[in-house]
């Protein structure tokens, strides 16, 4: 931490408590680096990596032509994708369908005390708030259903069969906690398949029931998270990115579950359109907001 954090390591002991030679009315936040607002540029690119870029360059220009290129403050991976699909505003929130599940939501004010633990209270890109809601169980445990518990070559074709299978899959119950959980936080859950009795006892053969099931099991985990936050009311729009938002068959399940409309974004580079998009914003002297 010492090395990584030098700043920091000036203004806290070994102990986390601040250096006691230290004038009682100099704090911590004294010693820290100034926090910049979104908008802030931080300086200009150095001379040196101006011409790097003119020497990549194929288009002739000159040195003398370059303006100085401004820096924006730059931010958080989910914090530029939710940039990257326009969620700006209150009433939006964003899905992210990969390994693990994510949704984040703008908000005006932060979680307070009451609200869930299981939301983790972050800043988005603009100067408002971004609570973020993340499970584990997503697209990964999806995938390991369908190498180890079907014969089907692909999602697509899994999902195909799938849609045959009536909603509910017959009274089963797929638990897809295989990793432990986040949200809710039970870090030694483990996953199971509940209902089983001598009328249901056989679809529970087939892959079919088991995948769907277990797509049913994570897209009510993605809606509970939803519940978790405090503006949930507000939020009518779900802009749905990653690997599992182009799976036709899953998109019309969390609609319905979360009874929400959904948006699909056209880039999948989200979090590098939200940078790109920043510094645009720095570059013009724009609001943030108001350029995306």
């Amino acid at each position: 931490q010492r090395e990584t954090s030098p700043i920091v390591a000036q203004a806290i002991d070994q102990d986390g408590k601040e250096e006691e030679e230290e004038s009682e009315s100099t704090s911590v936040l004294e010693k820290l680096p100034t926090i910049l607002s979104p908008n802030q540029v931080t300086g200009i690119l150095d001379d040196f990596y101006v011409q790097k870029l003119l020497s990549w360059s194929s288009s002739g220009s000159k040195a003398a032509n370059i303006k100085a290129i401004p820096l924006s403050v730059g931010s958080g991976d989910n914090m530029c994708s939710a940039l990257g699909v326009g969620c700006v505003s209150p009433g939006q929130a964003v899905m992210s369908l990969g390994t693990s599940g994510t949704i984040f939501a703008v908000s005006n004010k932060p979680p307070s005390d009451s609200d869930s633990s299981s939301l983790a209270p972050f800043c988005d890109a603009t100067g408002q708030y971004l609570p973020l809601a993340c499970t584990i169980s997503c697209t990964g445990v999806l995938t390991q259903v369908l190498k180890e518990w079907t014969d089907f070559s692909s999602h697509e074709e899994a999902s195909e069969y799938a849609e045959s299978v009536p909603i509910g899959c017959y009274g089963i119950t797929f638990l897809p906690y295989l990793g432990g959980e986040r949200t809710p936080n039970w870090p030694h859950a483990s996953g199971a398949i509940l209902g089983l009795t001598t009328s249901n006892f056989q679809y529970a053969r087939d892959p079919a029931v088991i995948y769907r099931a277990c797509l049913e099991a994570i897209t009510f985990l993605l809606a509970n998270a939803l519940e978790e936050f405090p503006n949930r009311e507000d939020i009518d729009t779900l802009l749905v990115v990653g690997g599992g938002a182009k799976n036709p068959f899953w998109q019309q399940m969390i609609a319905d579950i979360t009874n929400r409309k959904l948006i699909f974004p056209l880039e999948t580079e989200s979090a590098a359109l939200g940078a790109a998009f920043q510094a645009g914003a720095a570059a013009s002297g724009m609001a943030v907001e108001e350029y995306v």
